[in-house]
């Protein structure tokens, strides 16, 4: 198996997932585009924990347990294991036995491009769980070996290498290099209080999104478009 590195330690992670939890993936992808990598997957959570952030290790199968497997023994504290099938329909590859390993290591999550199973047992699990389908059948072979671990994996146009980092919420997925983590996270943050300041102005003072952008202005010719309260 591969040994992976980071320059953050797991409680630099744990450091960064709380402020996460300030933000959201819009505010990532409006304030940095230029680092930020949608990750276009039909991912959903499915044991009430709505995000998911951490460096990625992923691992690729063919309904194989056995890369899973694999990845769940090596991927570090912290971590977000991501598991992309190469075939699908896709049986399922993580369950309550697999979700509760990954507590006890420590991840910070599981995301699937494919299948897991056992919603009612994981759903008192707190490691995020997040897949693009539910089937209760497991796979059932354990014979074809990862070809790496953690492996570099292209999907669905955006190519997650290990180190960088994964984060989700409600509205999607995107990808990060590791190295713009925390100026991204910093420039989210500003976004999401200037969003703040534009709500409570509505909210407090009666005024319309038109009104506090100058948008007459702005379309007869004679004024900026303006976001600030």
């Amino acid at each position: 198996m591969t040994t992976v590195s980071s320059k953050y330690s797991e409680e630099q992670i744990a450091t960064f997932r709380r402020r996460f939890a300030e933000v959201a993936c819009a505010q990532l992808a409006d304030s940095a585009a230029e680092f930020t990598n949608p990750l276009p997957l039909p991912l959903v959570a499915r044991n009430g924990l709505p995000r998911v952030c951490g460096p990625v290790f992923p691992v690729t199968t063919s309904d194989d347990m056995l890369p899973c497997l694999q990845g769940l023994a090596a991927a570090p504290p912290g971590w977000v294991l991501f598991i992309h099938n190469e075939i699908s329909p896709s049986e399922g590859l993580a369950g309550d036995i697999f979700v509760a390993s990954a507590e006890v290591q420590r991840l910070g999550g599981i995301v699937v491009n494919g299948a897991v199973r056992d919603l009612e047992a994981i759903a008192d699990i707190p490691v995020p769980v997040f897949s693009t389908e539910v089937n209760f059948v497991s796979a059932r072979t354990t014979s074809v070996l990862a070809e790496a671990v953690p492996d570099t994996v292209d999907v669905a146009g955006c190519r997650l290498a290990p180190g960088d980092w994964i984060f989700g919420d409600e509205d999607g997925f995107l990808m990060l290099p590791e190295s713009h983590v925390s100026a991204v996270l910093a420039s989210g943050a500003v976004l999401r209080e200037r969003e703040d300041r534009l709500r409570r102005t509505m909210r407090e003072q009666g005024r319309t999104l038109a009104e506090l952008t100058g948008l007459d202005e702005f379309i007869a010719g004679s004024g900026p478009l303006k976001f600030n309260p």
